[in-house]
This record gives C-alpha cells, structure tokens and sequence, in this order.
C-alpha cells in the first residue's frame, strides 16, 4: 500500500472513532432519549433575571463595588467621565454621588479658559 494511502486511511478511521467518542458522550449525559443537543442558556436561551437591568453608562452599571457611588478608579476608561469628574465632584469626597453624576451631562467637557488679563506697561521712565 502506498504511503499516502495509509496516511489518510489513518486520518479517516481516527475522525470516525473521534465521532463515536463524543456520541456517546452524548448519550451518555443526556441519555439515550434525549439524544442531540438542547437549547441551554449558554447557547442563548433567556430566562427571566433576578437582577434589574442596568443601563449602560448608568451610575449603577459603574459602580462596581455597588456601595451607590462612583469612585475614580471605577470611572476608569470613561474619558467623557474623567475630563469632568472633578467639577461633578461637588463635596471633595474622591466619589459621585447620584445626583453629582446626574450633573454630569450639564457640565461642559473642558471649564471655559479665562482671558489673560493684559497687563499695563509701565511707564517710561522720565530723565
């Protein structure tokens, strides 16, 4: 017989006896009625949440230890966030409440500059 013969040969009757493994893995598991797959919820399947949906961006989806306040570690990732977290700061505590992330939206991304003020020249000194 001819190498490559005996080479697909072996790859042939190795896929068969993979395929007669896994069936009976199959079988095994679900039982010779409930042969094939299911529908599971890792496969996609919904069932109904016992934890309210969280919107995202919300406080609630940020807050990761779930103590109802954003920290700036929490905040990390979120640049809209971080260039105005600061100002939404109101009380200097390091952490946004509700209603000082509520405030984020109105706060503009950067403060308004301020205008250097011009400053006089001082008179030529007289001689």
């Amino acid at each position: 017989m001819a190498p490559i013969l005996t080479w697909t040969s072996g790859i042939f009757v190795g896929l068969n006896v993979f395929l007669a493994m896994a069936v009976t893995g199959v079988v095994a598991v679900n039982g010779a009625e409930k042969f094939g797959v299911e529908r599971s919820a890792a496969a996609g399947a919904t069932a109904e949440s016992q934890f309210p949906e969280k919107a995202p961006g919300s406080l609630q989806a940020l807050d990761l230890n779930g103590d109802g306040r954003l920290s700036l570690a929490e905040a990390a990732g979120h640049a809209d966030i971080m260039a105005r977290f600061e100002r939404a700061d109101r009380n200097k505590d390091g952490k946004l409440s509700q209603a000082e992330f509520d405030r984020l939206d109105k706060l503009p991304e950067k403060p308004p500059r301020q205008k250097p003020r011009a400053k006089k020249k001082a008179a030529p000194p007289k001689t």
